[in-house]
């Protein structure tokens, strides 16, 4: 009877035994697994924390590209309005010139057309060259030999060519004189110390002359003496210094050179 009892009693305390250590087993995995999803719940939150980061930086590099991208559209629209501003200039410019190219046709065939004699005996040349007129006439028609002053011959000629000049106002008239290379007489020294006395003494006559007889617009004057530094032809024969001695009425464009008005004394009676 006690070895039953004792036996039973073995069979409770090792049961309980079991139990105890099942139980360990069980807390410490429970700890374990509590440990673990604190951890996962720490990485969950902080790949959250990311994803919202993430998401935020997102936002705003998509505001940022739509502002560049607007701020881009805006700089296009305001190149295309400035690229069309410019052709619109380019294309009026180019009209100006087209149009004053056609008004300076008509000067040169009215110049043509009116100098026949002239041109025909080779006292005048007229070219055309674009917007730039050339009126060349030589010395024989506009001076006595070694004088500065217009003659009356000169004075017939300038006057039909100041006729059609005068009503010109988009173009600078530059008086060039000319001289070839012979050097001033003694006798003449006194007054022309060399040709570029001379040559500017005759440009200086022959702008007078235009301005007070004819109506030429003084602010649209310039006057140069270039004396034998531009000749057009050879200065060894009396044909090529013939050509060389010459007074040059050169229309170009009046923003080629800034003109400088000048201020004409009056002409002596009979000059």
């Amino acid at each position: 009877m006690r070895r039953l009892f004792f036996f039973g009693l073995m069979i409770v305390v090792t049961a309980g035994c079991v139990s105890s250590g099942k139980y360990k087993i069980k807390a410490d995995e429970a700890v374990r697994y509590q440990a673990e999803t604190q951890d996962l719940n720490s990485k969950v939150s902080r790949l959250e924390e990311t994803v919202a980061e993430q998401e935020s930086n997102n936002k705003n590099l998509s505001e940022a590209l739509k502002a560049t991208k607007n701020k881009k559209d805006a700089m296009i629209s305001d190149l295309a309005q400035e690229k069309q501003t410019l052709q619109d200039k380019i294309n009026a410019l180019n009209k100006e010139k087209e149009d004053s190219i056609s008004s300076l046709k008509k000067t040169y065939d009215n110049l043509m057309q009116n100098m026949q004699s002239e041109i025909k005996s080779g006292e005048i040349q007229i070219t055309q060259l674009k917007d730039k007129l050339t009126v060349n006439m030589v010395d024989r028609i506009l001076f006595n030999s070694g004088e500065a002053e217009v003659n009356r011959q000169g004075q017939d000629t300038l006057e039909k060519v100041g006729a059609i000049l005068k009503s010109i106002k988009d173009k600078q008239f530059r008086i060039e004189g000319h001289t070839d290379n012979k050097p001033i007489s003694r006798e003449l020294q006194a007054k022309y110390e060399t040709n570029w006395e001379l040559s500017a003494a005759r440009a200086t006559h022959v702008a007078r002359y235009l301005i007070e007889k004819t109506g030429l617009d003084p602010k649209l004057v310039a006057i140069t003496g270039y004396a034998d530094t531009r000749p057009v032809a050879d200065n060894a024969t009396p044909e090529g210094r013939a050509k060389n001695r010459r007074i040059e009425i050169v229309l170009v464009p009046l923003d080629a050179v800034t003109v400088a008005p000048i201020v004409a004394p009056a002409l002596e009676p009979g000059k």
